[in-house]
């Protein structure tokens, strides 16, 4: 049985979950799967890709509907599974002219407040067409799932919740010390550490904002590259921190930074269930982030981590400062969360469903 993966230019946490896929399933119980990305394609996969060209804004969709046609029936593929909404429309429609079934993968959904204007609102009408051109959508965290619903109620049992789940465990190769060493900090500070996009999604500003209402011996850590760089370190001078923020940008050791701090934190406006906060609880650092999206999913508020509402700089500088003022508490909070995360996000469980999946829309003979 020949498994189409499809998936955009993304290079987060969408890309680790379709090379994961990929490796664990490929060649097994009859599985052939190949890729369809960008020929531009930035996340590492384990095999070459099938190049076809699926654009990032509204313009192109025609183009790429066309190529992922020509590539299911050149290919002879019974089955496609799409990653992300353009990708999945995208698919969903070749499939179906295509005479193929098509599974889709939203790994995130369209958030208004967050990606504003014209392709905002197109797209948000796009996510329950998409679930009406797809046999099954599953998404990562129950929040999604009931959005979605509430969008399409009479294909509700289409949806299904699959947790993204993280590869391969993650672990750090330096030390703590090594890590604290190179970025210049004293025995004394305490580090927390962010891995996000610089976009309006994360709201860096706010966690910022929540450093400058904390102690004086707390230096933020923030890897990630995006648009808003510049507009961050301009807020972190005002603010008067700059010399307690380092931007990073893109890293190739951020599960030795994440593991050498002593809180890991997100101040997002929405996420569905983050790779990066997902691989802080499997490297034993504890969480602070919003209650957002499907974080309630990860982390127990005061059970396994600590969550505040969205855009309350105030809350999350006294959470951050809770966390950090005891060992005990960081070591209980971690230990928590890694033991419920066992539970829920397990990855042989995840490709295990995809496998019954994939093989249930076998062809007959």
């Amino acid at each position: 049985m020949r498994v189409l993966e499809v998936l955009g230019q993304s290079t987060g946490g969408v890309g680790v979950h379709v090379a994961e896929i990929v490796k664990a399933l490929d060649g097994t119980d009859g599985l052939e799967l190949e890729i369809a990305a960008p020929a531009d394609l930035r996340a590492p996969m384990p095999k070459a890709i099938v190049p076809v060209p699926v654009p990032g804004g509204l313009r192109g969709h025609g183009g790429a509907v066309r190529a992922l046609r020509r590539v299911i029936g050149d290919g002879g593929y019974d089955l496609v599974h799409a990653h992300g909404l353009r990708a999945g429309m995208d698919a969903a429609l070749a499939g179906r002219r295509a005479g193929v079934p098509v599974l889709v993968t939203l790994h995130n959904l369209i958030v208004p407040e967050v990606s504003g204007g014209l392709g905002a609102r197109v797209y948000r009408r796009v996510e329950p067409f998409v679930v009406r051109l797809s046999t099954r959508t599953f998404v990562p965290s129950r929040e999604m799932a009931e959005r979605l619903a509430a969008d399409a109620p009479r294909l509700a049992s289409r949806i299904e919740v699959l947790y993204a789940g993280v590869g391969e465990v993650p672990e750090a190769v330096r030390s703590n010390s090594e890590v604290r060493a190179e970025l210049g900090l004293t025995e004394d500070q305490k580090l927390v550490v962010t891995v996000a996009r610089l976009h309006p999604q994360k709201a860096i500003d706010v966690m910022l904002r929540a450093v400058a209402l904390g102690p004086d011996d707390v230096v933020l850590a923030v890897v990630g590259e995006g648009p808003l760089e510049s507009e961050l370190r301009a807020l972190a001078a005002a603010l008067g921190i700059s010399g307690r923020v380092l931007f990073l940008g893109r890293r190739s050791d951020v599960h030795d930074l994440v593991a050498a701090a002593d809180v890991f934190c997100l101040s997002s406006v929405w996420e569905a269930v983050p790779l990066a906060a997902q691989e802080a609880v499997l490297l034993g650092t504890p969480v602070v982030a919003t209650d957002v999206g499907g974080l309630a999913e990860l982390i127990s508020d005061r059970v396994s981590g600590r969550l505040v509402p969205k855009r309350d700089a105030r809350a999350l500088a006294a959470a951050l400062a809770e966390v950090l003022a005891s060992d005990v508490e960081r070591k209980r909070l971690a230990e928590r969360a890694r033991a419920d995360y066992s539970q829920r996000f397990s990855r042989d469980r995840i490709l295990e469903r995809l496998r019954e999946v994939y093989i249930e829309h076998a062809p007959r003979n």
